[in-house]
């Protein structure tokens, strides 16, 4: 399904793009700009939260944002934060409930851009992800290390600061408490707006 999502905006990104090359934006990416950046989308819990798969998350919702330096039309570095929010699903442990994750960090993201305007990227990075179940007050709230990688492209807009993009980023944190103890690997399936501001 999320692969399905993200096909789908990325072949909206590239009927959007022009055929030939057009000025890609009003400023130039060879020097170090401030990156701004909001997304919104989709969250799929990629493994169950035991062994026995017995309990696990249903698809919900997501959203974040941050800032970063552009560093060159390559290489960008940013900070980021993600909060995923998804129900228990039928006859787990916690069925019907709300898990909330609040992920942070920090990553490095390297860019392909093109003549087109679309630009492909990888993304890499660490943080933490802080996890809440608000519907159950014997849940002890904790945070736990993470890891990310993640793909996407961007579509810089013809003679604007501003782009549009659709990328997948996945975390991986160890869940440990109230009753679980699993590797897990959560996938944010999003698309978002971007704006580097002109020097």
């Amino acid at each position: 399904m999320y692969a399905q999502s993200i096909a789908t905006a990325a072949l909206a990104l590239s009927l959007l793009a022009p055929s030939v090359a057009i000025g890609q934006t009003s400023q130039n990416l060879d020097h170090p700009t401030i990156v701004l950046f909001a997304n919104g989308g989709g969250n799929s819990a990629l493994t169950d939260l035991n062994d026995a798969g017995t309990s696990s998350l249903k698809t919900g919702w997501a959203a974040g944002g941050g800032a970063g330096v552009q560093l060159n039309r390559y290489v960008a570095l940013r900070g980021t934060f993600d909060f995923a929010q998804a129900k228990g699903d039928n006859g787990t442990a916690i069925a019907g409930q709300q898990l909330n994750r609040y992920f942070y960090g920090g990553d490095l993201q390297l860019r392909y851009p093109t003549e087109s305007g679309l630009a492909p990227y990888v993304l890499l990075g660490a943080g933490a992800v802080t996890i809440d179940n608000p519907d159950n007050a014997a849940f002890n709230r904790f945070t736990k290390f993470a890891g990310k990688g993640g793909l996407g492209v961007e579509y810089t807009l013809p003679r604007s600061n501003f782009g549009l993009y659709a990328q997948a980023a996945s975390y991986v944190y160890k869940f440990d408490r109230n009753g679980f103890d699993k590797t897990q690997a959560d996938l944010l399936w999003t698309g978002g707006l971007s704006y580097r501001l002109a020097r």
